[in-house]
């Protein structure tokens, strides 16, 4: 199945720079990758009128190829993932590189939502962890929480951005959920790395769990 066609779709603009030492692996074990962004073809001016406002619930994170972070709105950008999403029903697989909860959201045949991969993954690991949550941003809370509550499981989040990566931030962060009771963390968000992740390990007394790591090695060793 080496030959077939995966579509790796971010919700900001592609190459993701972020990603590209990650992409070159899925394609050196033979995997016929094509990187897309959602907001690709839209102006600076376009994606503006994308960004939350003060009654949005779900705020999603994202990177131009500019390296620039930007803030969007969920809810206005759902008719740009659906449109891309279906743009590419010529790939055999199509992968939305975003941990937002789209569960019946989208449709679109083989599609891959890190979201449903990972509650299911971590509820096969035990089903009654309770999870130390980091997402990028604060605003993120009620929606990146209730997420993993849907999925039956007791929760702390804290904020600290992979796209404003801080290390010490970062293990602070994650400091204070193992501190808080966390039996396993979870960096809730395609945009941290192995590297991050690496970095914080080592110092905690709790596993440490990165979505882009989890779905890549299945992506790799099944697909």
């Amino acid at each position: 199945m080496k030959n077939m066609k995966i579509a790796v779709v971010t919700i900001g603009q592609a190459p993701r720079k972020d990603m590209a030492s990650d992409i070159i692996k899925l394609k050196d074990a033979g995997l016929d990758i094509t990187e897309f962004g959602v907001l690709d073809l839209l102006t600076l001016d376009e994606i503006n009128t994308l960004a939350p406002t003060s009654n949005d619930e779900d705020m999603l994170v994202t990177l131009l190829t500019s390296g620039e972070q930007v803030k969007l709105s969920k809810q206005k950008l759902m008719p740009y993932i659906q449109k891309r999403i279906h743009d590419l029903s010529n790939f055999q697989w199509i992968l939305l590189m975003c941990t937002g909860d789209f569960a019946n959201k989208l449709s679109g045949k083989n599609l891959l939502l890190p979201d449903h991969f990972m509650t299911h993954l971590i509820k096969g690991i035990h089903p009654s962890l309770h999870l130390g949550l980091i997402g990028p941003e604060p605003e993120q809370q009620n929606s990146v929480c209730a997420k993993w509550q849907k999925a039956q499981f007791n929760v702390s989040f804290a904020a600290s951005s992979p796209y404003h990566f801080n290390e010490q931030h970062l293990f602070m962060t994650a400091q204070k959920l193992e501190a808080q009771g966390a039996d396993l963390l979870i960096l809730d968000c395609m945009g941290y790395s192995h590297t991050m992740k690496e970095r914080i390990q080592d110092k905690l007394n709790i596993p440490v769990v990165i979505p882009r790591d989890a779905l890549f090695t299945v992506i790799k060793d099944v697909l």
